[in-house]
């Protein structure tokens, strides 16, 4: 079943684009004069246009056989940095100009019925008046909104952190005091996160040491780079004695379950699909599927039937940890007393001002640790990103090593 973006959400992401430039259009003018001229209304369309242009062809008209080349990644961060600097710009400028009308309103009101004095304009620095300073600083405001943006893509494509936790369970087997397992997730292996950038993650997990490397979903979204996908995290398969393991995200069915499928078993990666298996020394691990479905009871009801079948058959006292891609799982697990559980999805809100995500959609386990009795579980903000910004919320590899503790 595929589960691609539809017509109604190309229209209505074409008409919001569209609208936006309208917008920027009727405020830069009013703002400030240098954005009413006719080289400035031009400069704005033809960039504004190009970049929309970018991100059409990048996201729905883009050729079977997949991008022109590397080089193009480069024209869809200039376009994200545009179209994302706009938004930012927009608010700005409403509040700003909300602002000025409140100050020019409450000068009137102070000056009712006085002389207003007129002051001298003493010049500052460089030759030119407070006012021509104030002025200039106003124009540049439009700029600022842009460089946040700039940062947000720049920087969240490049900067990856490594999070490490140090995890103690009372009832662990000895003999696995100190596995260590390594996660990564929401890669998006295409346009954003090219094989260059896989190979430094895997430096990365490498230098970790890992037992075992968990992948918890939506690893690849260019399908040309399945294979060499595969071909890397096969070469790379030795360097955890334990072997790496898989669950299926939501993008996969966006683009082609199947060929995704047949890639996977082709590989020595191990794939868990609402089913576990023993690792060693009394460890399992258990994978569920992307629990679709078309309202909350049929998705909560698909949850506990793949639940079900991903712990079906453990042994009492073996240590589990369950790996699945969306975090409504960690109701599941932490009922029925998993001790460690890993997704994803979130990708952690993946924009945070002041502790809160600026994402539309919102979730119950967005970001970081939970807690629940002797249960763990933990989202990743993910290892890479389908749209490219990030502000407060870096890439994350996540390492967890296990302690015994006694009870």
């Amino acid at each position: 079943m595929q589960h691609g973006p539809s017509l109604y959400a190309m229209i209505f992401f074409s008409v919001l684009l569209l609208g936006l430039t309208w917008l920027g259009n009727r405020i830069l003018p009013k703002w400030h004069p240098v954005y009413a001229g006719k080289k400035a209304r031009f400069s704005y369309w033809v960039v504004t246009v190009l970049s929309v242009a970018i991100l059409i062809f990048s996201r729905w008209l883009r050729p079977v056989s997949g991008f022109p080349g590397e080089w193009f990644r480069y024209f869809i961060y200039a376009a994200y940095v545009w179209m994302i600097g706009l938004v930012f710009m927009l608010i700005v400028l409403m509040v700003g100009h909300a602002g000025r009308l409140l100050v020019r309103k409450l000068s009137r009101e102070a000056e009712t019925g006085e002389e207003a004095e007129i002051p001298v304009e003493a010049p500052v620095p460089g030759g030119i008046t407070r006012r021509e300073f104030l002025q200039g600083a106003v124009a540049a405001v439009p700029a600022l909104p842009l460089a946040v943006s700039a940062y947000g893509v720049i920087a969240g494509d490049i900067n990856i952190v490594v999070n490490r936790f140090a995890l103690n369970f009372p009832h662990l087997p000895p003999a696995l005091d100190g596995f260590k397992i390594a996660q990564i997730s929401d890669t998006h292996i295409g346009p954003f996160f090219g094989m260059d950038k896989l190979d430094r993650v895997l430096t990365m997990v490498k230098h970790e040491q890992p037992d075992l490397l968990a992948i918890t979903g939506d690893l690849v979204d260019d399908l040309d780079l399945l294979v060499p996908t595969m071909e890397r995290l096969a070469a790379f398969q030795p360097q955890v004695p334990q072997g790496i393991f898989y669950c299926w995200g939501n993008h996969e069915y966006f683009r082609d379950i199947g060929r995704i499928r047949k890639a996977l078993n082709n590989s020595p990666i191990t794939v868990l699909e609402n089913r576990n298996q023993a690792v060693l020394n009394g460890l399992y691990f258990a994978g569920v599927d992307y629990p679709w479905g078309k309202n909350k009871t049929e998705v909560e009801e698909k949850r506990r039937q793949y639940f079900d079948q991903a712990v079906r058959g453990i042994p009492d006292g073996a240590f589990t940890v369950l790996l699945a891609h969306h975090p409504d799982f960690f109701d599941n697990a932490f009922a029925a007393g998993v001790p460690l559980s890993l997704v994803g999805h979130t990708h952690g809100g993946q924009v945070i001002i002041f502790g809160m995500s600026l994402l539309p959609v919102k979730y119950k386990y967005m970001k970081g640790m939970f807690q629940a009795n002797r249960s763990y579980g933990y989202v990743s903000a993910g290892t890479g990103h389908w749209l490219p910004l990030r502000i407060g919320c870096p890439a994350e590899i996540s390492i967890f090593t296990l302690h015994s503790q006694m009870a």
